[in-house]
């Protein structure tokens, strides 16, 4: 007889029966060990037990969680500060560093322990956040050994692990990784989504979680957002039934029920080198490649933020893998049907007491999954207009802020307004803090999907560009033209052209070398020192400040709709399409063409590792590798990716970040200074190769990407972002910067035909033509460098700078002769000789006319 079968649990108490509650606890702490030892949860029913296991909470901003104990290894999944993490083991990394096993929610990782503050609490096995894809896999119900009692039998039902089901009450509800609503998103439910319930409890919030299990994906769902269905049969759950005792079998209840099914679909890959991967989404672990005709069993299909993914089977070497393919890389052939089967559980008992369980189908419903989505919009998306208003509800709801252009949300609702619109429910970041709120959908900008995109036919192309002043569609309709699939987004500014390019023109705001053309630098009198006929220099002293009509030429949007030129406003957020290979295109030729063996002894291709953290951080490779070539020279001479500056060796700042001169420093050295310090968002000291990649990827990304800076335009010229304040945090000083890398850029480009997306800005009441690039290099100095009038001395005393003088001769002087000389000998000065004068006051000009045709007068007043 096996011992501890017939112990019973009343509502959370055990009713201890000798060594059979020993054996329970045993048990229990056996499932503990498991856990801790192995990371995998084996979750209890409605009863909790409590054990004392090594826990913590992350203490940096934001940190990644590696596939193994190294920085060099692949990033798993990120964590944010106050997350609560279970630590499963600890151990010295190769790098010195000690580093905790953690598991949060689905995923287990890595993380250096200084990112983590150790706790020692109680927890209970369902507050363990660790990985959990094998257990829970099956139900089977049993009848258990009974007791006759006097006309009553207590019938102990043995079942499955899990509480019991559940189904998903409401649209897009969020399921999380931890028992928070500051946890990331495992994956999103919709209503009539059946789930096992595999715990509940008490959150450190209040509310009630059930932990639940939908295909093979496991995570936390708030209680008011399931509604529980009968229970599951659940090891250790007691069920009490009175039945009445017969000498013969009897008809027992029958309860309703619902039973989902998938009947499997087909199809076949689309795409070279397309990724499986463990989850949906482009979080999950790559576990294979497939390519254009490889067969596909498709097996569902789910929604991901970002798009929609198909769950396939797929013969990979030889080997079946089950994962998950992006929906756009897959020609379906057959459907995936969901059979939803009604049935009836039927429970009978016997005079002997034996309870039997009985399931009986009585009817069942097929639906397509692949049909039209006539579901809510969701996903990535992102503002359209200028001060777009967030509201706390449709319509006449109180205002949460207000947003611009490109500012990005995740959508994760729509719903109808009294107002006919229909009004989306988003979240985003807005001032260092999550947010939520409605914005009406015309005032939102979908993402879509990469691949597949079908051309738009003229009619509807000229819809998309309606919005562009007439200046930009004959440009826009010859790209078209040549590249279909590519997509422009019109971007309202809300701004004056006159006023956007004056407060561009502050001097020191846009520099050239200082070795340019003299029409493209600045004769403001801050930027230009006429009396000498020198540039004033800034940034370390080889740069100047850019003349306005240079600004202008390189801040109309109009110059720059071109076949190179338009990659300055391409969405630089990181995409699926954004290949390795495309990557080494860029770097063909460059110190970065292969690989290096980095400070710690490590050795990585740098396209590789640009490819990597772009993914990481959810920011474009290509800006990433365009950028450290813009800032570091394509052949590396830039000092600060060498590592071997005096004071800062083994340093290093591969972005430039924090590199401008100041307090008698250069730029170099405050860069290095910057890439010295201690930082666990950004992953200071960049003491590596790999660590200044990945931490300035990571600035990058949320510096400017994800305030809504996603072009390199929009980094050059800040005319979105009014949270950071407009005309300033601006990446890059150097005007001709964008140009420089959109060229770049489009190296990754050659030869492929991709959907790209463009966002271009426009202003209100811009030029007529286009802002032409100044080509003169003719000196425009205007200042005289003397200048005397005979007879009298003039005031006040001379200054190439004033321009209106007076003098007093004698009564009896009828001429004065007047001499002057340039400060610059290509200026040619004019009103120099002798001149009559009458008795009373005379107004005589001296004019110094510059070699590019501008003219300074002076004025004397002369009184007789």
């Amino acid at each position: 007889m096996t011992r501890g079968v017939n112990f019973a649990v009343n509502k959370g108490n055990d009713i201890l029966k000798g060594d059979r509650y020993i054996m329970k606890r045993r048990i229990i702490m056996g499932m503990v060990a498991i856990l801790i030892t192995q990371g995998i949860a084996t979750l209890s029913p409605i009863q909790t037990y409590s054990a004392t296991v090594s826990t913590g909470t992350v203490k940096a901003r934001s940190g990644f969680v590696r596939s193994a104990a190294t920085a060099q290894s692949a990033v798993s999944f990120c964590v944010s500060s106050g997350d609560e993490v279970a630590i499963l083991s600890e151990e010295k990394g190769k790098d010195g560093n000690t580093w905790y096993r953690i598991a949060v929610g689905t995923s287990v990782g890595y993380i250096r322990s200084d990112l983590v503050s150790k706790t020692k609490k109680s927890m209970t096995v369902s507050d363990l956040l660790v990985k959990n894809s094998q257990a829970n896999s099956s139900a089977n119900t049993k009848a258990a050994p009974t007791t006759a009692q006097t006309g009553t039998t207590t019938a102990q039902t043995a079942v499955s692990s899990a509480v019991g089901s559940g189904t998903v009450k409401g649209t897009y509800v969020r399921m999380r990784k931890n028992a928070t609503l500051n946890s990331g998103v495992v994956t999103y439910l919709n209503t009539g989504d059946v789930v096992n319930i595999l715990a509940e409890g008490k959150a450190s919030d209040g509310q009630v979680w059930y932990q639940v299990r939908k295909g093979d994906q496991t995570g936390f769902v708030r209680s008011d957002l399931i509604n529980k269905t009968a229970s599951a049969s659940t090891t250790a759950t007691t069920a009490q039934t009175n039945v009445i005792a017969q000498s013969a079998t009897t008809a027992g209840t029958a309860t309703p029920g619902v039973v989902k099914t998938v009947e499997p679909g087909a199809g076949v890959v689309k795409g070279t080198n397309v990724r499986i991967r463990s989850v949906a989404g482009t979080t999950g672990e790559i576990i294979g490649t497939v390519s254009t005709g490889s067969g596909l069993k498709l097996l569902g299909v789910e929604k991901a933020p970002d798009r929609e993914w198909i769950k396939i089977e797929a013969t990979v070497d030889g080997k079946t893998v089950s994962g998950y393919i992006a929906r756009d890389y897959v020609t379906v052939t057959k459907e995936v049907k969901e059979v939803t089967q009604t049935t009836q559980t039927i429970v009978s008992s016997d005079s002997s007491g034996t309870t039997t369980t009985t399931a009986q189908t009585t009817g069942k419903t097929v639906s397509d999954s692949g049909g039209a989505d006539t579901g809510p919009a969701t996903g990535q998306a992102s503002i359209k207009g200028v001060g777009v208003r967030v509201r706390q509800a449709p319509v006449e709801g109180s205002i949460v802020c207000q947003l611009s252009s490109g500012h990005p949300l995740t959508v994760n609702k729509e719903t109808s307004g009294s107002d006919n619109y229909t009004w989306y429910q988003v979240s985003f970041s807005y001032l260092g803090s999550e947010r939520e709120g409605y914005v009406r959908s015309d005032l939102v900008t979908l993402a879509e999907s990469e691949e597949n995109v079908a051309p738009l036919g003229d009619e509807e192309f000229e819809k998309s560009i309606a919005e562009y002043p007439d200046g930009y569609k004959n440009s826009l309709r010859a790209l078209h033209a040549k590249h279909p699939k590519w997509k422009f987004e019109a971007v309202d500014t809300g701004l004056e052209w006159q006023s956007a390019l004056t407060a561009e023109s502050s001097v020191g705001k846009n520099l050239v070398s200082k070795n340019s053309i003299a029409s493209w630098k600045s004769t403001a009198p801050q930027a230009y020192n006429q009396a000498t006929n020198q540039w004033y220099t800034f940034d370390g002293g080889s740069w100047a400040s850019a003349s306005p009509e240079l600004i202008a030429y390189y801040m109309d949007p109009r110059n720059f709709l071109n076949e190179s030129g338009i990659y300055m406003f391409e969405k630089l957020d990181f995409s699926d399409t954004q290949t390795t290979a495309s990557v080494s295109k860029m770097l063909t030729g460059t110190f970065m063409s292969g690989e290096v063996t980095d400070t710690d002894g490590t050795t990585f291709n740098y396209a590789e590792k640009f490819r990597e953290v772009g993914e990481a951080t959810g920011v474009s490779p290509y800006l990433l590798a365009g950028r450290a070539l813009q800032e570091m020279g394509i052949k590396g001479n830039s000092q600060s990716c060498s590592g071997k500056v005096a004071g800062h060796e083994g340093y290093f700042n591969f972005f430039n970040i924090g590199a401008y001169a100041y307090s008698g420093r250069s730029a170099t050295i405050n860069g290095l200074i910057y890439a010295t310090g201690s930082d666990d968002d950004y992953l200071r000291p960049w003491n590596t190769r790999a660590r200044s990649i990945y931490g300035g990827g990571k600035y990058l990304a949320e510096k400017y990407v994800s305030k809504g800076q996603n072009t390199l335009y929009f980094q050059k010229f800040n005319v979105v972002n009014r949270e950071n304040t407009l005309y300033s945090h601006q990446y890059m000083s150097n005007i001709q910067a964008a140009s420089s890398e959109s060229s770049r850029l489009q190296l990754a480009y050659l030869g492929d035909d991709e959907v790209l997306k463009f966002r271009i800005p426009y202003y209100r009441n811009m030029p007529e033509t286009l802002c032409a690039k100044p080509v003169s290099d003719s000196n425009p100095n205007t200042y005289l460098a003397s200048l005397s009038i005979s007879g009298g001395e003039l005031k006040p005393a001379f200054s190439g700078v004033t321009d209106k003088y007076t003098v007093t001769v004698d009564p009896g002087q009828e001429t004065v002769e007047i001499k002057a000389t340039a400060v610059c000998s290509s200026s040619s000065v004019g009103g120099v000789g002798t001149y009559p004068i009458q008795p009373g006051e005379n107004t005589l000009y001296v004019g110094c006319k510059a070699q590019n045709g501008t003219i300074k007068a002076y004025t004397i007043t002369v009184y007789r």
